[in-house]
């Protein structure tokens, strides 16, 4: 996917705006990641399940609602990639806060940096 043409057709920084971006283009059929509406309730379920003292919690989700946060794909591992109006998180499948990866980045910007090999994850697959 052409994500720095993609981001001159974004009227906005939100994540909702960037995952119908996504998902008005053709999706490949092998790509490492998967780009959908329904992997943001899925993520929350997850956390639900999952919830301990060492793992995100609904009250986190909810803090970073207030940014517009939202999961838009999922690696072939399990692991989730989600934004808010002006951050990127990779969140790995196990949920465990202090395995979060922080970029500083909208996330269309993170998705450029990342294909340009400019951001380096312990989490993601080394090419999309």
């Amino acid at each position: 996917m052409d994500f720095e043409q993609l981001k001159e057709t974004l009227p906005d920084a939100k994540p909702q705006t960037f995952l119908q971006a996504i998902l008005s283009q053709p999706q490949e059929e092998d790509a490492e990641l998967t780009f959908s509406e329904e992997i943001d309730e899925q993520f929350v379920e997850n956390c639900k399940f999952l919830a301990s003292p060492e793992t995100i919690s609904e009250t986190d989700v909810e803090h970073w609602r207030k940014q517009e946060f939202l999961v838009v794909a999922q690696s072939l591992d399990g692991d989730y990639l989600a934004g808010t109006l002006e951050q990127t998180f990779v969140i790995p499948s196990s949920l465990y806060k202090e395995d979060i990866e922080q970029f500083d980045k909208q996330l269309i910007d993170f998705f450029i940096a990342y294909e340009n090999k400019e951001i380096t994850s312990a989490i993601l697959p080394k090419e999309l």
